[in-house]
């Protein structure tokens, strides 16, 4: 039970830390210029296909595994698994909206390049991570 008792406060804090960072990068602002704003969507699309290659290789690590058949271990996983994989808000539907909301802010900063006057060549080297 003393095991249970640090893995369960070992997840209550991740969760605290994805909770705050979330809450502070949400809550965050940058200003977009003609002369950053290449810069600013090579950054965002990198960052997102990042968290989007670790998050495909860790994403069944989320799932806990009952430590024994007891009914407790067996209700105690169900009852993380749907925080972490199965409720509309899990971890793993947040983490997938954000990599979306990167990717969302990417596209846009795209489009604002277009609206300062970048070539098509220009925004797409941008995101292949090519000069600018």
């Amino acid at each position: 039970m003393y095991l249970a008792g640090d893995i369960g406060r070992g997840i209550n804090a991740a969760f605290k830390q994805v909770d705050q960072a979330t809450r502070a990068i949400s809550s965050g602002t940058f200003t977009v210029n003609h002369d950053n704003v290449l810069a600013a969507a090579r950054i965002i699309d990198s960052q997102a296909e990042s968290l989007m290659k670790r998050f495909r290789l860790i994403r069944r690590d989320l799932q806990i595994t009952p430590p024994g058949n007891d009914d407790v271990s067996v209700r105690m996983a169900a009852a993380w698994n749907d925080v972490l994989l199965e409720d509309d808000d899990s971890y793993r539907n947040r983490i997938a909206d954000y990599i979306v909301g990167l990717r969302k802010l990417a596209v846009q900063l795209g489009d604002t390049a277009r609206a300062y006057g970048y070539s098509e060549d220009e925004i797409s080297a941008a995101f292949r991570n090519e000069g600018a």
